[in-house]
């Protein structure tokens, strides 16, 4: 249970990390975003096959579809250098859980 924990709102955030930079109407900080999107891709993706056959794939599908509508909605209502610190945060917040979650043993 506490790896589900751990997990799932990882993926939740690297899901917003994407969705949300994929909005970004900046030109320029919309280059920030790339270091972001980039680990959130790559460690995502090796999470959300982990998630998928630990927890089940439609437990992490939530959990990546969970992080979109916060990344759609603040896209909208932020300004662009707002929505860069917000990317930012989640990525952060994320990578800490990330560490947290690859500490679990596998299961075999």
């Amino acid at each position: 249970m506490e790896e589900a924990l751990a997990y799932l709102p990882t993926l939740a955030l690297f899901g917003f990390v994407i969705v949300a930079s994929a909005l970004m109407r900046h030109e320029m900080l919309i280059l920030a975003c790339i270091p972001p999107v980039f680990i959130a891709m790559i460690v995502g993706f090796v999470m959300a096959i982990y998630a998928g056959d630990t927890f089940g794939w439609p437990a992490t599908g939530a959990a990546i579809a969970l992080g979109a509508p916060s990344g759609w909605w603040l896209a909208r209502r932020l300004k662009s250098r707002d929505l860069l610190i917000a990317i930012y945060l989640a990525w952060a917040i994320a990578l800490v859980l990330a560490l947290v979650a690859f500490q679990f043993p596998d299961h075999s």
